[in-house]
């Protein structure tokens, strides 16, 4: 219900988009980072790599200027209180995804670029590698891992996605000595989704236009048509290495030159760009799914189901939490507004489900039942 009411809210302002980027960047292994293919298995040796993100030490300017290129993008949307970061770590020969990923009304973490002020060029490219290792712990295959490639220049939840065995792919670096898990996944793999659901019949990838985007996605939801769920997913923390993203080309030859990290846009201009009727419909948005509500509606949870308190005994336990740093007055008075506040948002969307979302999934009904008797 909070996807369909969110994209309710910004369907007509996600479409508006800006206009096409003729131009393209491309980027190509310079000498010093192919030094880092050391660390690949000896397969990786069958392909050609252009690194467009790189983290290794071979440029302090482009390991920065790479990790600064990526923006977050966790469960906060769909109500959940998940939270993950890409981070430069200085004098090491790689950049950290790292966060908490919670099972509380979500269930991913994830990041993304900002979007990239030219669209990238991938034509002659088979597919995206990731050079990574999971520090975290040895249980890839209790998560399912995503890449994601955007080919237009929307902000819409429509993306190209395609999962990734990485557990597999740590097993074969093990086995021929490496550290480093080389991950390829090619482009023809990809396919379009909403969220986590599968777009039926959806085109497939086409980057002869160039690539707007790219992210990554550690999820409990599987791809397919409808949600599906990993049964034995690991929530909690975890840590991803990232050495090197880019591109690569099956059975190619090296070349020499040096790396370009693509030009974003700052967050600010970003935002500056939206159509105004998403600019106008965000803070609404915000108001619903915001993650210190979520947060207090999570700890609320634990505290009636996992403590066994009412909600009165809830809400005295967070007055006499507060108390402690506050003092008693401003406790009374801070959680008199949190809880004015969280009952004006629930009745505010409680009624947005009645006059909005229901009647839109009727109409969807009434659409399929229709083009099932007419064929």
């Amino acid at each position: 219900v909070k996807f369909e009411l969110l994209g309710a809210l910004a369907l007509a302002a996600v479409r508006g988009g800006n206009a096409f980027v003729s131009s393209f960047v491309s980027s190509s292994r310079s000498p010093a980072a192919a030094g880092s293919l050391a660390s690949f298995p000896s397969t990786a040796l069958r392909a050609s790599y252009s690194p467009v993100f790189d983290f290794t030490l071979a440029d302090e300017t482009t390991k920065q200027k790479s990790a600064e290129s990526f923006e977050r993008i966790d469960d906060a949307i769909m109500g959940g209180i998940s939270q993950s970061a890409l981070r430069d770590v200085p004098n090491k020969e790689y950049a950290s995804w790292s966060g908490v990923c919670r099972l509380d009304g979500g269930g991913f973490c994830g990041m993304r670029t900002l979007p990239f002020t030219v669209p990238l060029n991938a034509t002659g490219y088979d597919g995206v590698y990731i050079c990574c290792q999971l520090a975290s712990d040895d249980e890839a295959d209790r998560r399912m891992w995503k890449l994601t490639v955007r080919t237009d220049s929307s902000r819409g939840e429509q993306v190209y996605q395609s999962q990734f065995d990485l557990a597999a792919e740590i097993d074969a670096a093990k086995a021929s000595g490496g550290k480093w898990a080389e991950v390829k996944v090619p482009f023809d793999s990809f396919q379009l989704v909403r969220g986590p659901r599968l777009i039926p019949d959806g085109p497939k990838l086409d980057v002869t236009g160039g690539i707007y985007q790219i992210g990554m996605t550690l999820s409990k939801f599987k791809m397919a048509v409808n949600t599906t769920q990993l049964e034995n997913f690991r929530d909690g923390f975890f840590e991803m290495r990232i050495k090197e993203i880019g591109f690569y080309e099956e059975g190619g030859q090296y070349t020499t030159g040096d790396i370009n990290v693509p030009e974003t846009l700052s967050k600010k201009e970003a935002e500056s760009k939206r159509p105004l009727l998403l600019k106008m419909l965000l803070p609404v948005a915000k108001v619903f799914f915001s993650e210190q509500a979520n947060r207090r509606r999570s700890a609320m949870r634990i505290l009636r189901e996992e403590r066994g308190l009412s909600r009165g005994q809830a809400i005295r336990f967070g007055i006499r939490t507060r108390t402690k740093t506050l003092g008693l007055l401003p406790s009374l008075f801070r959680t008199g507004a949190i809880v004015s506040i969280d009952s004006f948002r629930s009745i505010v969307f409680n009624v947005l489900k009645i006059v909005l979302v229901y009647p839109l999934r009727l109409i969807g009904k009434a659409v399929r039942t229709a083009r099932r008797h007419l064929g």
